[in-house]
């Protein structure tokens, strides 16, 4: 049903003013580039559709209809499409078929419909170039995720609410709180569609809308100005604990080109090191800090995974390690431009001579000795080779641990080897001395590894 609203005893003429200083002290972005504005027909999106257009800053809509709401979902779309054209302002719309994204994925109606609207912003803006979305969330909406988060338990992050703006997505109604919109919304004569699903107290936030907020403002008749300031000093100590984790980085952590690299000795010059850590780790999905204090104390080699990352304990340091898709262990080479189908990025080439100095990433060869088809495989059991510049057997195994691998760079290393099984290269760390180029040698093989 259309809503306009009673008429409230106080005046809310100030906020287009209020709104307008908002922008240009906190989104003066949004005065020079288009933005894409979240449009449900709920009063919340009308009144900042209006005040975006009061201010004629450069905008369009997009409305999704979720189709959950049978007639009223239409409803919903025709009010804001209306709107739009009587003011000639550009109009995209999209329906989804919620419920069967809903079961095919797994998720909840909420979760569902969350996932589809951002996901199709995003397309818009690639489409149309629209610099950022905008949504209506306001000081109230922060209120109730501040609750739900701290009844379900949650870090600093999330007490902080509702970011401000979250890359492209900006919530500018923030400050405001649902009865300033709504005063404004009936002094400006904005239509707007109520949801009746608002109304029941079967879901969590309006449980926490209808029954906990009203006994808070009645407790408190500041309430929102005291929750704000709570919220500006939350976001003050979120600031200095970033500050502190940032000086914890730059003392602690290294990143080589595949692996993130924790000294856990210069660790424990920070005064409650494991919570430094932890806090570090949450960015990678290791969220227990039982776990990471466990693997802190744990002997080399022990591991903590997840779906992404593996977290390695590896002598005097953390490492974490980007999971890598199973492949398969072994890869026949019939000729050369099998090399283009491999795990890793290897180049051959034929060379009139030794252009550059060998190293990890490239060696050369005596073509004639090689034996096709080669193999590109893990280590065996027992398997020993000639380090380049030696005489002597070596086993690969000794070889590893003499260059200090992980349990997981072990893993991960890969041997290119002949068809007698002779170990031509142990790739990106040492050549075998038997196919070096010698003064006898009539043709020359480069190799190379890109990484």
């Amino acid at each position: 049903m259309f809503i306009k609203g009673k008429r409230y005893e106080k005046s809310f003429g100030a906020m287009l003013v209020q709104f307008k200083q908002h922008i240009e002290q906190n989104f003066p972005e949004l005065l020079h580039h288009q933005t894409l504005l979240a449009v449900s027909g709920g009063v919340d999106s009308m009144v900042l559709l209006h005040l975006f257009q009061m201010l004629k800053l450069d905008f369009a809509v997009a409305h999704c209809n979720f189709q959950l709401r049978d007639e009223e979902s239409d409803l919903d779309e025709a009010l804001v499409q209306k709107y739009c054209l009587e003011n000639k302002i550009i109009f995209h719309l999209k329906r989804f078929d919620t419920v069967t994204y809903t079961n095919e994925q797994n998720v909840s109606i909420q979760i569902a419909a969350r996932e589809l609207r951002y996901s199709w912003f995003e397309e818009l803006c690639k489409q149309s170039d629209y610099s950022f979305v905008a949504t209506a969330h306001h000081l109230d909406d922060q209120v109730e995720t501040f609750l739900i988060n701290f009844t379900r338990g949650t870090g600093i992050g999330g007490l902080v609410g509702i970011p401000e703006r979250n890359e492209k997505v900006v919530r500018p109604l923030l400050p405001f709180s649902r009865e300033e919109i709504q005063g404004y919304a009936v002094e400006n004569g904005i239509l707007w569609r109520e949801d009746a699903s608002n109304q029941t107290t079967k879901y969590l936030r309006n449980k926490i809308r209808h029954l906990i907020v009203p006994v808070l403002k009645e407790e408190n008749l500041n309430f929102l100005q005291s929750f704000q300031n709570t919220l500006t000093h939350l976001k003050n100590t979120q600031f200095l604990a970033g500050e502190a984790l940032k000086c914890f980085k730059e003392q602690c952590v290294q990143k080589s080109d595949q692996h993130i690299h924790i000294n856990l000795e210069q660790s424990t010059l920070f005064s409650d090191h494991l919570i430094y850590l932890s806090e570090f780790l949450k960015d990678f999905g290791f969220l227990s800090v039982t776990e990471i204090e466990k693997i802190f104390k744990a002997d080399s080699g022990k591991l903590l995974k997840n779906d992404k990352f593996t977290l390695l304990k590896n002598r005097g340091e953390f490492i974490i390690i980007k999971n890598i898709e199973e492949r398969k262990s072994e890869y026949h080479i019939n000729t050369v431009n099998d090399f283009s189908n491999l795990p890793v990025s290897l180049l051959l080439s034929k060379v009139s001579s030794i252009d550059a100095d060998s190293d990890k990433n490239t060696i050369f060869v005596d073509a004639e000795l090689l034996k096709w088809p080669l193999v590109l495989r893990k280590k065996k059991q027992g398997e020993t080779f000639v380090p380049f510049g030696m005489q002597g057997i070596k086993k690969v195994s000794k070889f590893f641990k003499d260059e200090k691998l992980s349990i997981v760079e072990k893993d991960q290393t890969w041997l290119l080897v002949n068809n007698d099984e002779k170990i031509i290269w142990i790739v990106g760390l040492r050549a075998d001395n038997r196919f070096r180029v010698t003064s006898k040698t009539n043709k020359i093989y480069k190799l190379s590894l890109h990484q």
